[in-house]
């Protein structure tokens, strides 16, 4: 397993930074680190921490009364206090006590940390407060940016001043804590970001290219820290944190649900713990807009027109049919998906009906342009259903067909289901470079996923699959998104081994009746496939396909995968003669 891909440990040991104060959303992560890891914090505010509270606080709680007795007493000492002055002593008050609560949290749930009151902007301050705090802990394993402000207003309306508060305090303030430390030395790296940034939202310009900023900082950090797990979550609203009740009122009326305290905190835990994302970037709840809003494709089809290239997709190189480079059928399909997930805001791909490959892209003729059209051919309250096609016009203008399928969209990720693969180890596990080697499998060294093949009599291959991996340069105009087409492109790589073993004829996919995904399947993890064959003759095969981890939890499902199967490949592709056997 590669370093990106080895899980977090979390222990003892780990010192994680965490800015956005010992208040809030970020104080609650901080304490459930604690309660798991007993790890020790570094956690950055503005606020100050007092040892003292005024006498005036002492053993008052309600802001009722805290505003009678600071009245009171400032009246006694003659000093006169306005309504915004003891409003902020008072908060001041407030977020002593939510601070100092915070520490002794962690403390009881047996972890260790230290507050630091800084501007993080301000990395000439900031620095040597947290070389003070590494030396108490020891040096920062991991990095928390939670911190963040708010200045809704319409665009007209913000002013220099409003602008800097927000994107500074993100922007500026990541600067400042990647250079207060030893970025080397971080397994983890968590922005706090929003889908302000992603989807976009009136009245929080400012906020949303703050935060769409952070996503691409995830990307380069992701790049340039090769040991790290970086993760920028772009979190919907909150019950919790900046949402005031009367924006939760307004986020209710619009049916825009929020993430409950306890489902976000245990998000972030499984996001630094769990199974690595090739992309760093991932969204978190609901877009902030209403469902009239989200409906705006009702009625009209979409249409996208888009110019592929070879030279914008190197990855093609590694899938000839011939001399011939030839888009995956699976860079198809995960293209459908990202196109409609990018046009029905808020909605995510979890199943893919009737996929059909009409007529490939080959990139041999130089660069073409293919329109892809998505209608909405039905919705209920969970699903939403999308037609999509990709055409093309030849040179007398007559269209060509390329690929079909239904997409269906829905509000959530359904659980993966636990798979019991069939017990292979009583099998002959064949080494996979073999398969390539002798021209079975026609792909390049990106494409190599399939490590290792079992055959369980005539109906059923069963593959280990991993690739390491690929830059984004290399997956090109198909990056990896809500669909890994690489890494499924090997998997469907077994159907063609069985077409060489029992017919010793190359076949290519041609249709799909059902895709069904749980998750994607990341870059440098193994997974196992097991190819069940249902119909085959000499022209064709179609058989099922599922997909799970080592723990047996599934990925996805092909079902109903077919392939044409033809002798007249042997021309481009397929095993060398001298290779040639029948199973």
């Amino acid at each position: 397993m590669s370093e990106r891909n080895r899980e977090v440990e979390l222990n003892t040991d780990s010192v994680v930074l965490i800015t956005g104060g010992a208040k809030g959303i970020t104080a609650q992560c901080a304490v459930r680190l604690a309660e798991i890891a007993k790890c020790k914090f570094i956690l950055v505010g503005r606020s100050a921490l007092k040892t003292e509270e005024p006498v005036w606080a002492k053993g008052v709680n309600s802001q009722e009364d805290l505003q009678k007795r600071a009245i009171a007493y400032f009246n006694e000492k003659g000093e006169k206090k306005s309504p915004k002055e003891l409003q902020r002593l008072i908060a001041g008050v407030y977020s002593n006590r939510e601070i100092q609560a915070t520490l002794n949290l962690i403390q009881t749930h047996g972890g260790e940390a230290v507050y630091i009151s800084a501007d993080i902007t301000d990395e000439k301050a900031l620095t040597p407060k947290i070389k003070d705090a590494e030396k108490r802990f020891g040096q920062v394993t991991g990095v928390i940016h939670g911190a963040g402000n708010l200045a809704d207003k319409l665009i007209e309306n913000k002013t220099g001043d409003d602008f800097d508060l927000v994107v500074n305090t993100k922007v500026i303030g990541l600067r400042s804590l990647i250079r207060s430390i030893d970025p080397q030395k971080l397994e983890f790296v968590v922005l706090f970001s929003s889908v302000a940034g992603f989807f976009g939202n009136a009245g929080q310009a400012d906020y949303a290219l703050a935060n769409e900023v952070l996503n691409k900082s995830a990307h380069i950090l992701h790049k340039s820290l090769p040991n790290c797990r970086v993760i920028s979550i772009n979190w919907g609203p909150w019950d919790a944190g900046m949402v005031s009740p009367q924006l939760k009122r307004y986020f209710e009326s619009q049916n825009i649900p929020l993430i409950q305290t306890e489902d976000g905190v245990q998000t972030l835990i499984n996001e630094i713990t769990g199974t690595s994302r090739s992309n760093p970037q991932v969204v978190v709840g609901s877009p902030i807009f209403g469902q009239q809003e989200i409906n705006v494709n009702d009625g009209r089809p979409i249409l996208i027109h888009r110019t592929i290239t070879l030279e914008g997709n190197p990855f093609a190189l590694d899938h000839r049919i011939g001399l011939n480079p030839v888009l995956p059928a699976t860079c198809a399909s995960a293209w459908l998906v990202s196109a409609c997930e990018a046009s029905f805001l808020g909605w995510r791909f979890i199943r893919m009906e009737d996929f059909k490959v009409l007529k490939g892209i080959t990139f041999s003729d130089g660069p073409q342009e293919y329109e892809m059209s998505l209608e909405k051919a039905q919705s209920n309250s969970g699903e939403q259903l999308i037609d999509a096609v990709v055409t093309s016009r030849n040179d007398n203008g007559r269209r060509i067909f390329h690929y079909s399928g239904h997409v269906v969209l829905s509000r959530s990720l359904p659980d993966a289901p636990v798979y019991s693969m069939p017990d292979f180890r009583a099998l002959e596990m064949k080494d996979g470079v073999q398969f390539y080697e002798d021209g079975t499998l026609f792909h390049g060294p990106l494409f190599q996923g399939v490590q290792q093949v079992a055959f369980d009599g005539k109906e059923k291959v069963i593959t280990q699959i991993s690739l390491p991996p690929m830059s984004h340069q290399a997956q090109g105009q198909f990056p990896v998104e809500s669909a890994n087409p690489f890494i499924n492109d090997a998997v469907v790589q077994s159907l063609l081994i069985w077409s060489q073993e029992v017919y010793s004829a190359p076949c290519l996919p041609s249709r799909l009746s059902e895709w069904v995904q749980y998750r994607p399947i990341p870059f440098g993890v193994n997974v196992w496939a097991e190819l069940t064959v249902r119909f085959h003759n000499e022209h064709a095969v179609s058989g099922d396909l599922v997909v799970a981890g080592e723990d047996g939890r599934e990925y996805f499902r092909f079902n109903g995968l077919e392939g044409t199967i033809s002798q007249q490949l042997n021309r481009f592709i397929g095993r060398k003669p001298q290779a040639n056997r029948q199973a």
